[in-house]
């Protein structure tokens, strides 16, 4: 019963990987200057309950990230290290980057 149980919450976030990972690179893409690639490492429920998404950008262990999927999605509740910090050139919500290109579509 427990390995039933242990397989069902890594299977809930493989998916919760699956549907945020973009997320998540769209808000790097549009964020953050000389990004290229993103590697998830992982994902785990905090104690909080709230999920939380692990990896690293252009593969680099130190560009490290931790992002907080609040609710429903991935928004742009990110934990980084200053050598990324160094490269953030805005901060829009993921929302906030669809409305954008919905805009640019119309």
């Amino acid at each position: 019963m427990k390995e039933k149980e242990n397989q069902k919450a890594e299977d809930e976030l493989a998916e919760l990987i699956a549907t945020e990972k973009p997320r998540i690179e769209k808000y790097f893409k549009y964020n953050f200057t000389g990004v290229n690639q993103i590697t998830v490492t992982g994902a785990e429920i905090h104690p909080t309950g709230i999920p939380h998404i692990k990896g690293y950008v252009n593969n680099d262990k130190d560009l490290y990230f931790n992002a907080a999927v609040h609710k429903d999605h991935f928004e742009g509740d990110l934990s980084i290290p200053y050598g990324l910090e160094e490269r953030q050139k805005s901060d829009l919500s993921v929302s906030e980057i669809e409305e954008h290109e919905q805009g640019d579509k119309e």
